[in-house]
């Protein structure tokens, strides 16, 4: 049973599906599209169709370049991905490949590389996991996958510690409107923690009004008024302090009209 929570209005399941247009290299994506809800979903999952992302067989998920370490020239770094047991499509199920920590880039074709543009000299991170259509993360052992690089030179800068707890921010992002703003899918990625009711705990705060949250399943959001909204997730520890990382405080505003 995934968590119900209440943010201004009522917290509530729902289904949440996406309809980028393909890239393969970085653009930005249409806003609506990026919203879009998709009330078909169990649907979808029940029947194995391409909009659940038709897993076959374990999830593996690799970034083959830039590897471990490795400095690039950079500014634009052309992204190859290595991805086993789930199928990708353009307008369906994809990968989201977050840059450091801005928001993900989907990518809706692993055979091809995707090119970041213009990143700045020195360290970066990249983390990347595969989506839904609906944009719902696969949180299954395989589908993660991380690595740091540098463009022009290591500079000292972030390095992310594979071993380490670590939260990664997923949804929502951008702009919702009509219909796709009714209900609106939170989800992230937790990797080197388990949440429980006695262990590591995510609090979510939307607009000032915070929640514990102690399962790792997609929250929804629901009724939220026209205009800007915050979203902050934390990643905590059995005691309620903020677990040590760059990545396990993440702010981001969302527009809905």
């Amino acid at each position: 049973m995934r968590s119900v929570l209440s943010v201004q209005a009522l917290v509530a399941l729902a289904l949440v599906t996406g309809c980028h247009h393909h890239a393969r290299h970085e653009q930005a994506p249409d806003a609506a599209c990026e919203a879009h809800a998709d009330h078909a979903r169990p649907a979808a999952e029940a029947s194995g169709s391409a909009a659940s992302g038709m897993r076959t067989s374990k999830i593996a998920l690799s970034i083959a370049s830039p590897k471990e370490g490795e400095v690039v020239a950079g500014p634009d770094l052309a992204v190859a991905f290595a991805l086993q047991g789930y199928a990708v499509a353009q307008k369906g199920p994809h990968v989201h490949l977050i840059l450091d920590n801005e928001p993900y880039k989907p990518v809706y074709d692993v055979s091809q590389p995707f090119v970041l543009k213009g990143l700045k000299p020195g360290n970066h991170t990249l983390r990347a996991f595969p989506s839904t259509a609906w944009h719902e993360s696969q949180k299954v052992a395989g589908a993660f996958t991380q690595v740091n690089f540098a463009v022009g030179q290591a500079d000292g800068g972030v390095k992310l510690d594979p071993s380490a707890p670590t939260l990664t921010y997923s949804r929502p992002k951008g702009e919702y409107a009509g219909t796709d703003a009714q209900r609106i899918l939170l989800d992230f990625y937790v990797t080197n923690a388990t949440l429980s009711e006695t262990g590591y705990r995510v609090r979510r705060t939307v607009d000032g009004q915070s929640a514990l949250l102690t399962r790792w399943e997609p929250t929804y959001l629901e009724g939220l008024a026209s205009g800007s909204h915050t979203i902050k997730l934390e990643l905590l520890d059995a005691q309620g302090r903020a677990v040590p990382g760059p990545y396990n405080v993440t702010e981001r505003t969302i527009t809905v009209r």
